[in-house]
């Protein structure tokens, strides 16, 4: 790995979900090149408890530090305040959202790479998954978006933000759990939204409510500078065997689920949202990891 070809984990997490952080940090350390650093950003009321995972390849920050100034965490809520003349709320699943594009401005590693508490490496991962002859590659699923999903709402108000037309549907997603930017694109895009919008881009992103951080990056490469000249190469494989649900994945369906995996998936997922039991979620990632070393 070259200096040009370095590779940050950034992950957000909370106190509610330290051992899940604790196992994908595992995962990091295991599986990705010693280059390779893992952010975990938590809030500063958390930093006690994550701070044991902290060493040369992990850096535990406090979202405060993270964030633009300004923000303050209310007492015994999840809602955060930003106290300014612009002033705005925001709830802890928008907070994260915020981290994650706020860490182009926070980190100096070229590459982002986008990885909730959730996921959990399975093979070794070769830095030209993210990053190969200068460009970045970006997650895009042609025709991801259908009708009646969330993402609907995301791209038409992330579109409003940049100022251009939106999509019919159906619609590309940009939605994954081990999503690469160039740390640049990411700066130019919120720059984009403040010129456009004429307020800071976070505040302008807090107001607009139903967002998603990844519809920012891809649709400002897509629709505002081109693909091409933006330098990133477009791949519609997610590289990471998910279960989105909507229900809690069942001990009847660990080994059906596992063993559906690709051979040349390099992580593995079962969404945090499914409220799938510990035991359940232990069963299927030690499952997923013994098929990953047999294959």
């Amino acid at each position: 790995m070259t200096t040009d070809d370095r590779i940050a984990i950034v992950t957000p997490s909370f106190a509610r979900d330290f051992e899940s952080c604790r196992d994908l940090n595992q995962s990091v350390i295991a599986f990705l090149p010693p280059q390779a650093k893992h952010y975990i950003i938590v809030d500063a009321c958390d930093l006690n408890m994550f701070r044991p995972l902290a060493n040369s390849r992990t850096v535990v920050a406090a979202v405060e530090d993270v964030l633009p100034r300004g923000y303050v965490k209310l007492r015994f809520s999840k809602k955060w305040w930003f106290s300014s003349p612009a002033m705005a709320m925001a709830k802890g699943w928008l907070i994260q959202q915020l981290v994650k594009l706020s860490a182009a401005s926070a980190l100096d590693e070229p590459v982002l790479v986008n990885v909730d508490s959730d996921v959990r490496f399975v093979r070794p991962v070769d830095p030209s998954l993210f990053i190969a002859g200068g460009r970045t590659r970006m997650y895009r699923l042609p025709n991801g978006v259908t009708a009646g999903m969330q993402h609907f709402k995301w791209h038409r108000n992330i579109c409003r933000l940049l100022d251009v037309p939106a999509d019919e549907l159906p619609m590309a997603d940009y939605v994954g759990n081990v999503i690469s930017w160039d740390r640049t694109i990411v700066l130019r895009a919120l720059d984009h939204i403040e010129r456009t919008t004429g307020k800071a881009w976070h505040v302008a992103y807090t107001r607009a409510r139903s967002v998603g951080e990844y519809f920012v990056y891809g649709l400002y490469v897509d629709k505002v500078i081109g693909p091409d000249a933006a330098a990133v190469w477009i791949d519609d494989r997610s590289w990471c065997h998910t279960y989105w649900g909507p229900g809690p994945l069942l001990q009847s369906q660990v080994d059906s689920f596992a063993s559906s995996m690709r051979a040349d998936d390099v992580a593995f997922s079962i969404a945090g949202y499914t409220q799938t039991s510990p035991d359940v979620t232990r069963d299927a990632t030690a499952l997923a990891l013994r098929l990953a070393a047999a294959s």
